[in-house]
């Protein structure tokens, strides 16, 4: 009970530092709300755009010949598509869907067993080449997955794209079939006009709401990416109030005063954290409740946020104790308040650049992708984006929870043990 009352106390002073600098605040909560107006309604066409994209493509060959072999050849032709063949054991139908849906890869383009000998056959019945007829074969099933993610403009490129290779491939093989049959005895009929006529090799891929992920929320926006972004960054800021108030406080003998009491590390910490973590709910709250009402009452598209509620409550607190935790660190290796302003500042906006803050991770290189996931901004990103994008709850978010609350344990304990080691200094 004791500790609690300290707790308490702490996190009452802290709340009326907080208070006191009314101009501060004033900026916490209306400029993350100015710039996510002012980015959602610039950039609202500029999303529709993909020049410059480049997507990832997972291939699974079940097949393991020629019609394999064709597509991968065709897609790393093209400067717009990053090739990854799947590593055997390939996946089960069940395992690609779930990596398709974590966004490990954009697409999946899946071969089926046997495609090569089944096109093959399908060459012969349609230029009719003689002997017996066993009858028609049906068309090769190419499958492509698609991110449930990935905007509609993207996905009925990548299955323009598709279709293409496919007819090019479809060329090839009844090119060789006529070859064959022209080289053929005097007397063997070559090809036949019924033949021609006969359906394709492949199955026609088309736009269906199976390949999407049928019943999840609609394809990303402007406001989509750019809300959770700046609120995330708005969290992130709190670094620079926290941490030069902690140096004040230590410049002045407070934090000395407290220590003798004694109070330990944990309720001081504990009192600071409390105050910025509400901070942080407000924060969040105002930035989704502006895009859900006010930006389309500018002309902006409306955010939608999913059927999870509970799923953004957990990711709200997980980023604000990420946050919280990133901005104790910082107040413990800084030694001045310049020294604090700039280093919250050059720190969160390098993690911000690199975790697709500041530039959408889809129009990175795939190498900037990679090093994105290790910046907590991309754990927080990608789990608002699982919500409002996918439709996903508490199950989905779990492993971008998990990661920032790791990171905000690390960050707490580091700052614990900075501080005590200043302490023994002293």
């Amino acid at each position: 009970m004791h500790r609690f009352l300290q707790l308490l106390t702490a996190a009452s002073k802290e709340f009326r530092l907080i208070l006191r600098d009314r101009q501060a605040l004033v900026i916490l909560f209306v400029m993350p709300v100015i710039f996510v107006a002012i980015l959602s309604l610039a950039l609202r066409d500029a999303f529709s755009q993909h020049a410059g994209v480049r997507f990832s493509i997972l291939v699974v060959d079940h097949d393991g010949r020629l019609i394999g072999n064709k597509l991968t050849e065709a897609f790393r032709r093209d400067q717009h598509f990053q090739i990854e063949s799947a590593d055997k054991p390939l996946p089960g139908e069940d395992t690609l869907a779930t990596m398709i849906r974590d966004g490990r890869y954009r697409f999946a383009l899946v071969i089926p067993a046997h495609a090569t000998d089944q096109a093959r056959r399908r060459a012969n019945e349609q230029v009719r080449a003689g002997g017996p007829s066993r009858g028609p074969t049906a068309p090769v099933s190419v499958q492509l997955l698609a991110d449930p993610g990935v905007r509609a403009d993207h996905r009925s490129l990548v299955l323009a794209f598709t279709n293409g290779a496919l007819r090019a491939i479809e060329a090839e093989l009844i090119g060789e079939r006529i070859a064959e049959l022209a080289r053929s005895p005097l007397g063997t009929p070559a090809v036949s006009a019924s033949g021609l006529a006969a359906p394709q090799l492949f199955r026609e891929l088309n736009d269906e709401p199976e390949s999407s992920d049928s019943g999840r929320a609609p394809v990303p926006t402007a406001v989509q990416q750019n809300a959770p972004a700046w609120t995330l960054l708005a969290m992130f800021f709190l670094a620079i109030p926290l941490s030069v108030t902690f140096i004040q406080e230590r410049a002045q003998g407070s934090l000395l005063r407290l220590q003798s009491m004694p109070v330990s590390a944990w309720i001081l910490f504990g009192g600071k954290i409390l105050p910025y973590f509400v901070v942080n709910q407000l924060q969040l709250i105002l930035i989704l409740g502006f895009g859900v009402w006010g930006l389309p009452l500018l002309g902006g598209d409306r955010l939608t946020l999913g059927d999870a509620p509970e799923a953004i409550a957990l990711m709200g607190v997980s980023a604000s104790l990420a946050a919280i935790s990133f901005a104790l660190l910082i107040a413990t290796l800084a030694r001045t308040p310049e020294q604090a302003t700039t280093l919250s500042a050059t720190t969160v906006l390098v993690l911000a650049a690199l975790g697709g803050i500041l530039v959408p991770k889809i129009v990175m290189p795939p190498a900037m992708q990679q090093i994105a996931l290790y910046s907590p901004f991309s754990w927080g990103l990608d789990g608002f984006l699982d919500i409002f994008i996918r439709g996903g709850g508490i199950r989905e978010v779990l492993a971008e929870s998990g990661q920032l609350l790791a990171f905000a344990a690390a960050c707490f304990t580091l700052a614990i043990l900075r501080y005590r080691w200043r302490l023994r200094q002293r």
